[in-house]
């Protein structure tokens, strides 16, 4: 706040998004952070000579400083209402976490069999969505499916290793929520995730059953919601061969779930990297992380 008015972040002009109702899908924006041992903003954010309201970091900003002005002033800009704050010791953390993240989708992509990311026309079409009740999803501009009845993809699998599944949720939800996972009819999770405002994606790994595809080489993953119940949005579905285990950072506890799985189950931070809690829009409104 500067007096009664309320700064937030300018992070430059609203890129073009397209013609006609909707305008296409906003290019995603890179946040800056902060960086400082101080909590006092006197000691890292300087005036700007001659614009009264406007305000600059000074040497804290990663991976740059960024200008501070007043909400108002900010139509048809992309702007920045939170930004996380660090200390030195907590930014190196959270880099040695962001490389391991990257080392774990490194890991991910040289082990995957198939990966789809649900909510495309095309793409769905090309894993042969089917699907009562169901309906696309959008979170931070990521597309994903959920809904109150079913849906299913086929999927590819390496019949000559053991395989696994692993499903990208989003943590925030309204309502608990359960729903179970069938692999060709057979059964192999069933879950329950409760009320949260945790912003952020995750994945959770499923084992599949070596009976799984029967030599075949796809097999039909299906989401299915029970006990009148709906399933948690679905962003990522992904078959990877289980040639060794993946770093998986500790996130279990700053998510509330429970669990009744006939097959365990593991969870980790999935891996936006440069994700912060803020929302980040252009002065009409609209949300963009």
């Amino acid at each position: 706040m500067w007096g009664p008015l309320m700064l937030a972040g300018d992070l430059g002009p609203e890129p073009p998004r397209g013609e006609g109702r909707g305008r296409g899908t906003a290019p995603a924006v890179d946040l800056p952070v902060i960086v400082s041992s101080s909590r006092n903003p006197a000691d890292w954010l300087k005036p700007i000579p001659g614009k009264p309201g406007e305000f600059q970091t000074d040497g804290v900003g990663r991976d740059k400083d960024f200008l501070l002005a007043p909400f108002y002033r900010l139509h048809r800009r992309v702007y920045m209402g939170y930004v996380d704050l660090y200390t030195p010791a907590d930014w190196e953390k959270k880099t040695a976490e962001d490389a391991a993240q990257r080392e774990r989708q490194r890991q991910l992509d040289a082990a995957t069999v198939g990966y789809l990311e649900p909510g495309s026309p095309q793409r769905e079409h090309d894993f042969n969505q089917q699907g009562e009740n169901t309906n696309v999803a959008l979170v931070d501009q990521r597309a994903g499916r959920g809904g109150r009845g079913w849906f299913s993809f086929d999927l590819p699998v390496d019949p000559s290793q053991a395989n696994v599944l692993v499903v990208t949720y989003h943590a925030d939800s309204r309502r608990p929520r359960t729903f179970e996972i069938l692999v060709d009819g057979q059964p192999i999770a069933e879950e329950r995730f409760d009320v949260s405002s945790d912003d952020r994606f995750f994945d959770r790994e499923y084992p599949l059953p070596a009976s799984a595809g029967g030599g075949k080489p796809t097999v039909t993953v299906r989401f299915q919601a029970t006990g009148g119940s709906d399933i948690a949005a679905v962003f990522g579905i992904r078959v990877i061969r289980r040639q060794a285990q993946f770093p998986t950072p500790n996130s279990n506890a700053q998510f509330p779930m429970n669990h009744e799985r006939r097959a365990a189950g593991i969870e980790v931070a999935q891996g936006e990297l440069r994700r912060a809690i803020c929302p980040v829009a252009p002065a009409n409104g609209r949300r963009r992380v």
